[in-house]
């Protein structure tokens, strides 16, 4: 594409699109109105006009607008589209877009921004339609290839700002700023406490999670990337307030750009499952319903795990009687001043507060917070980078502050020398998943 500006990046226009109209959507465009004395006009954009009406809707309802002044926009637009997102930044004039539809737009949203000159931000890293068991590093199969397009252009692209990867990301920064000289591993951990009421349903959209679950573990130590099944490595962690949770180790966005910029020796991503989860994930793994190979049905090919998102409860719908709690964090293992040091940064998320405040539950609201949070750092310039940078370049601490300013704050347990006696434990494999996978590919 031609791009529409050469050189430097344009002055940043006030205006943001949030592009999609889902749970994070919903979140993300709550907080952007609540704070569009800074971001200017908002636009919702999605594929169905009727789910950014609704969302337009709510924020009127719930008075979530901090100028009235500024209007509250709703658009239509096909992500996938390049050419028709790039019309609507020129339309509406936004400076900022929040993309947080399914990350299989990223690459066309991407081309979009840096033909328009508007910066880019989105929470999850770009997968191919129908591509399992991308190699690593994932970034560079796609979007880093665009990264000197970016500088040369001086538009600024934000990559995966949502909490995990996102937060988790400056949480790992803000351990090398502040609390370490060396560090020895990483430690993502992620719980989910809450209850939905639901007997079997993914927080997020579902293709994404039950592939990600399902496929082979990816993690970073001693200088490379490890390959093991899924549900072969885990732990037990005694999380603050929600007690002791066992969680797998899972391959995640995070290890993908922090091996590049954080020097630890060991990065690891950990996702507590409950015992039902588990349970109904083997039976559909078994009866070859999460494949993503189409088969044929009355002459109609459709992709076994496509069927079954299609009737898993929408992510949104289960905001209403949520309850519990989640706790995300960076449990980080070093030296400072030559001495052993062992912190834990983390966030707690209440899903029941979430939803009296945006009608979200708190997976999405941990989303689309920090995706907002890191626009406004942008819009202030603290953030605004002028090239495609992944969120552990930048300083964290503008944003954390930020973050915590729109409604997720965050906490610093450090346990000094007691280094806690948890370790990864190594088993056979739970389930024999990638071979069946990749008979099922062929």
């Amino acid at each position: 594409m031609t791009p529409a500006v050469s050189g430097q990046q344009r002055p940043l226009q006030p205006g943001i699109i949030i592009l999609g109209a889902g749970g994070v959507g919903n979140v993300a465009a709550q907080k952007a109105a609540m704070n569009n004395a800074r971001l200017g006009k908002v636009t919702i954009a999605s594929r169905t006009p009727a789910k950014a009406e609704a969302i337009r809707a709510d924020i009127l309802r719930r008075g979530n607008v901090e100028d009235a002044s500024q209007p509250i926009e709703v658009a239509t637009v096909d992500a996938m589209d390049a050419a028709a997102v790039a019309s609507l930044i020129r339309r509406t004039g936004a400076g900022i877009m929040i993309n947080v539809a399914s990350n299989h737009t990223n690459l066309a949203v991407l081309e979009a921004c840096l033909e328009t000159g508007c910066a880019y931000l989105d929470t999850s890293v770009y997968e191919k339609p129908g591509e399992e068991f991308a190699p690593a590093p994932w970034y560079a199969n796609y979007e880093w290839q665009m990264a000197e397009r970016f500088s040369e252009r001086g538009v600024t692209a934000v990559l995966s700002i949502g909490f995990d990867p996102g937060a988790t990301n400056a949480f790992a920064a803000k351990a090398q700023k502040s609390y370490f000289d060396t560090i020895d591993s990483i430690d993502i951990l992620d719980v989910n406490a809450g209850d939905h009421g639901r007997y079997f349903a993914t927080n997020f959209n579902p293709v994404i999670n039950l592939r990600e679950i399902m496929e082979d573990v990816i993690y970073w130590q001693d200088g490379e990337f490890k390959i093991i099944p899924p549900h072969s490595r885990s732990l037990e962690y005694n999380f603050p307030k929600l007690g002791q949770h066992k969680l797998f180790s899972v391959g995640h966005d995070e290890m993908h750009s922090l091996y590049k910029h954080i020097p630890a020796k060991r990065i690891e991503f950990w996702m507590g499952f409950g015992e039902r989860y588990l349970q109904v994930f083997e039976t559909l793994y078994n009866l070859g319903l999460l494949s993503s190979q189409p088969v044929n049905v009355q002459g109609q090919h459709v992709a076994p795990l496509d069927l079954l998102a299609a009737v898993l409860p929408d992510p949104a719908s289960l905001a209403e009687g949520y309850t519990g709690e989640c706790c995300i964090g960076n449990l980080v293992r070093g030296q400072k001043d030559g001495r052993p040091r062992e912190v834990f940064l983390h966030a707690f998320c209440d899903h029941e507060a979430c939803f009296n405040e945006v009608g979200s539950q708190a997976i999405s609201y941990t989303t689309g917070v920090p995706a907002v949070a890191a626009a406004l750092c942008i819009a202030d310039g603290s953030w605004d980078a002028k090239r495609m940078v992944n969120v552990e370049e930048l300083d964290p601490d503008p944003f954390l502050a930020e973050m915590a300013r729109q409604g997720i704050d965050w906490h610093v347990t450090d346990f000094g020398e007691q280094i806690s006696d948890h370790r990864p434990s190594e088993h056979d494999t739970i389930y024999k998943l990638p071979q069946f996978a990749r008979q099922n590919d062929g």
